[in-house]
C-alpha cells in the first residue's frame, strides 16, 4: 500500500544562524585609516562612538565599567584625530594630482556620513549640552582648504623691500595656478551643495588678504605702495579673479576687501605725502645745485639746462603711476604735483633765482661774461615750455580745483619768459642805430640799414636756440621794434621832398628796405607778418600823385593799423611836401572819419605799432610852415654865400648837417 504525501515524514528545515559581525578593534580601524580606506574606517569609528553613547550611565555603572567607557571614548577621539589627518592630507594632495579622484571621493563620502551623524545626534536625546557631537567635519574641511591655500602661497619672508611688485607677481601666478588645478582635478568630485570652487576661491582670497595685512603693518617704500595699490585696484581683479572666472564662474560678492578701507586710505595719503616731500626737499636741492652751476659755468655757452627735465621726471613718476592705478588717485596726485610745482616756480623759488641771476649780471658782480649771460638767459627761458606743458597736464585732471595753482604757475613762467625776452631785445637794440635812417645821406647810402640787418642776423645765430613758443615772442618783439624804430625815423621829418623825383627815390628806398625787413623776419620765422605792410603803405602815400588814390591808401593804412592817428598821416604828408591845406584836409578827414566811427577799440600791445611812434616834426599849417622854412633856408644861404667855397665841401661830406 502506497503512502500519500501526508504520510511521509516531515524533514525539519535547518536555518543557519548568522552571527553578528564582530566590531573591529581600535588597531584595525587605525590600519584602515592608514591605508586610506577612509569611508570604512569612519563607519567603524561611528560604531565605536555609538557603543560609547549606548554604554550604561556612569552614575549607575561600576568602576570597571566607567574606566572602560572612558577608554573607549578616548579611543574614539584619537581615531577621529588620525582620520582627520588623512582626510586633510588627501585634500592637500588632490589639488595637484589628476588621479586623486578615488581618495577624494572617499573624503566626500566621509564628510556626508559625518554630516548625517551630526543631524541624527541633534534629533536624538543626546542633544543635551556637553555631548561629544557634532563633529562639524564639513566646516573643518573648509578650514583644511584654507590651510592648504595658506601653505601653498609665497610666504611674507620672501618679500624684499623695494621689490613688492615681484612678490605680488609670484602671488598672482600661484593663485591662478592653484585655482586652475582645483578646477581640473577636484571641483567635479565635490557635490554641488559643497560649492567646491567657491570654497577654494574664498580660501585663496583670505590667504592673500592675510599676507597683505602683514605687509602693510610696516612702513612701505613709495615704489612698493604704488605696486600694492595697482595690485589692489587693477591686477588682482583683472589678472587673478578675472582669469579664474573665465573657466569657472563664482560669486565675487562673497569676497571681502583684501585690505580695510582705512589701510588703503593711508597708502594713498602716503603717495600724496611723497609728492609734497619731493617738492620741499628734493626739488629745492635740485634748484640749489643748478643755481650753483650757473655761477660756475658763466663762461660756457649752453642753451639748454637739465633743470626742467629733472624736476618733471621726478614728479612724473608719481603722476603716471597714480594715474595708472585709478582716476581718483591720479587726480589727487596731479593736484598735489601742481600745487607743489606752482610753489617751486613762484616768487621764492625758480622765478626768484632767475631774477637774482639777472640782477647780479646787470650789476657786474659776475664780471664780463656777455656770451655766457645770453646763453644762460636763453637756457632759463627754455625751461618754461616744458614746465608749462607739465602744469597744464596736471591741471587737466581736475580743472575745477586747479585754477589758482595753474594761475600762479603760469604767472611765474610768464614773468621768466618776458624778463628774458625783454633783456635779449635790449641787447639787440644796443647795437642798432636807427637815427642814421631816413636822412638825406640815407637816400643814396644802403649802409645804415645793412648794418642793422647784419647785427640782427648775428644775434639771432644765438637767439634761434630758444625754444617755441618763447622764441616766437622774442622774434615778434624784435620785428615790431625794428618796424617801430624805422617809423620813428620817418616821423622825425628830417627829409621833406621837394620834387616828384625825390619822392620816387624816397618811396623806392622805403619800399626796398620794407621788403628786406619782411624777408629778414620771414627767414627768422616771425609770426608778426601783419607788420610788413606798414612801410609799403607809407611809400605809396609818398609816391602817389592824385588825391583820391592817396585817400584810398590812407583808408587802407588806418584799417590795417587802427592806432594810426591824424598826426602820423600829417607827418607823412609833410615828408611828401604837400603844401596845399585844402588837399591835406581832404586826406586827413579820412582818418577823422574812421576815428569818429569808434574804430576797433583798444588794442593789445602785440598789435600796437603807431601808438608808440611819436611825431616830432608835425607842421600844423603847412603853407605858413613851409614859407617859414623857405625863408629860413634862404637866410641861411645868404649868410653862407661869402663862405660858399668853404662850406660846400663840408655840406657834401655831411649833407644831413645842413638840414
Amino acid at each position: 500500500m502506497s503512502q500519500g504525501p501526508e504520510d511521509q515524514p516531515v524533514q525539519e528545515e535547518v536555518v543557519e544562524e548568522v552571527k553578528p559581525r564582530e566590531p573591529l578593534s581600535v588597531l584595525e580601524i587605525l590600519q584602515l585609516v592608514k591605508k586610506r580606506d577612509l569611508f570604512l574606517a569612519d563607519t567603524h569609528i561611528l560604531e565605536l562612538e555609538q557603543e560609547c553613547n549606548a554604554a550604561e550611565p556612569e552614575d549607575v555603572a561600576g568602576p570597571t565599567v566607567k574606566d572602560g567607557g572612558r577608554r573607549k571614548a578616548k579611543d574614539v577621539e584619537l581615531l577621529y584625530e588620525e582620520l582627520q589627518k588623512e582626510l586633510w592630507a588627501v585634500v592637500r594632495e588632490s589639488l595637484r594630482a589628476p588621479t586623486a579622484g578615488p581618495n577624494l571621493g572617499l573624503v566626500v563620502q566621509v564628510l556626508q556620513q559625518e554630516e548625517e551623524a551630526d543631524k541624527a545626534w541633534a534629533l536624538s536625546e543626546a542633544a543635551a549640552p556637553g555631548g561629544p557631537r557634532p563633529r562639524h567635519l564639513k566646516q573643518r574641511w573648509r578650514e583644511a582648504v584654507e590651510e592648504a591655500a595658506d601653505s601653498s602661497l609665497p610666504q611674507r619672508a620672501e618679500f624684499t623691500a623695494g621689490e613688492l611688485d615681484k612678490y605680488l607677481d609670484r602671488l598672482r601666478a600661484r593663485v591662478v595656478e592653484d585655482l586652475g588645478a582645483a578646477k581640473r582635478n577636484v571641483v567635479s568630485i565635490y557635490p554641488e551643495d559643497f560649492q567646491g570652487f567657491q570654497v577654494y576661491v574664498e580660501s585663496y582670497h583670505q590667504a592673500v588678504a592675510r599676507r597683505l595685512k602683514v605687509i602693510t603693518d610696516n612702513q612701505l617704500e613709495i615704489t612698493d605702495i604704488y605696486s600694492l595699490l595697482d595690485w589692489l585696484y587693477n591686477i588682482y581683479s583683472r589678472d587673478v579673479l578675472g582669469t579664474v572666472c573665465i573657466t569657472s564662474p563664482f560669486n565675487r560678492s562673497q569676497l571681502s576687501p583684501l585690505l580695510p578701507a582705512e589701510t588703503v586710505d593711508r597708502l594713498e595719503l602716503d603717495c600724496l605725502n611723497s609728492v609734497r616731500a619731493k617738492v620741499t626737499t628734493e626739488l629745492s636741492q635740485v634748484l640749489e645745485d643748478e643755481e650753483k652751476r650757473w655761477m660756475e659755468t658763466l663762461h660756457v655757452e649752453e642753451y639748454h639746462i637739465t633743470l626742467a627735465k629733472t624736476v618733471i621726471q621726478r614728479l612724473q613718476v608719481d603722476l603716471e603711476r597714480s594715474a595708472s592705478i585709478n582716476r581718483s588717485l591720479g587726480s589727487r596726485v596731479a593736484q598735489c604735483s601742481l600745487n607743489g610745482l606752482a610753489d617751486f616756480l613762484y616768487r621764492y623759488a625758480f622765478q626768484r633765482k632767475v631774477e637774482m641771476f639777472h640782477e647780479g649780471m646787470q650789476s657786474g658782480m659776475f664780471g664780463d661774461n656777455d656770451d655766457g649771460y645770453v646763453s644762460k638767459t636763453i637756457a632759463m627761458v627754455n625751461c618754461c615750455p616744458p614746465f608749462r606743458g607739465f602744469v597744464q597736464r596736471c591741471a587737466q585732471c581736475d580743472p575745477s580745483v586747479s585754477e589758482d595753482s595753474l594761475r600762479r604757475a603760469n604767472k611765474s613762467l610768464d614773468h621768466i619768459v618776458q624778463q628774458g625776452v625783454r633783456l635779449l631785445v635790449a641787447i639787440v637794440f644796443l647795437q642798432l642805430f636807427f637815427e642814421r635812417l631816413v636822412k638825406r645821406k640815407w637816400l643814396t647810402n644802403v649802409e645804415p640799414y645793412d648794418q642793422i640787418e647784419a647785427a640782427i642776423k648775428e644775434d639771432f645765430k644765438k637767439y634761434r636756440r630758444m625754444d617755441n613758443p618763447p622764441y616766437e615772442l622774442l622774434v615778434a618783439e624784435v620785428h615790431r621794434r625794428v618796424v617801430m624804430e624805422y617809423l620813428r625815423s620817418i616821423m622825425r621829418g628830417r627829409i621833406i621832398c621837394t620834387s616828384m623825383k625825390m619822392r620816387k627815390r624816397m618811396a623806392g628806398r622805403l619800399r626796398d628796405e620794407g621788403r628786406q625787413i619782411k624777408a629778414l623776419f620771414k627767414d627768422l620765422e616771425s609770426p608778426s607778418s601783419w607788420l610788413d605792410s606798414a612801410l609799403s603803405h607809407i611809400s605809396e602815400l609818398i609816391q602817389l600823385e592824385d588825391i583820391p588814390s592817396i585817400q584810398m591808401e590812407v583808408g587802407v593804412l588806418v584799417r590795417e593799423f587802427p592806432d594810426v592817428r591824424t598826426k602820423h598821416v600829417s607827418a607823412i604828408l609833410n615828408i611828401r611836401g604837400m603844401t596845399r591845406q585844402a588837399e591835406r584836409q581832404e586826406i586827413l578827414n579820412i582818418v577823422k572819419d574812421i576815428e569818429s566811427d569808434g574804430g576797433p577799440g583798444p588794442l593789445s600791445r602785440d598789435r600796437a605799432l603807431f601808438a608808440e611812434v611819436p611825431v616830432t616834426s608835425e607842421v600844423h599849417c603847412l603853407n605858413v610852415g613851409l614859407s617859414r622854412i623857405a625863408l629860413t633856408a634862404s637866410s641861411c644861404v645868404s649868410a653862407l654865400r661869402p663862405r660858399r667855397r668853404k662850406t660846400r665841401t663840408s655840406t657834401q661830406e655831411n649833407p644831413d648837417d645842413a638840414l
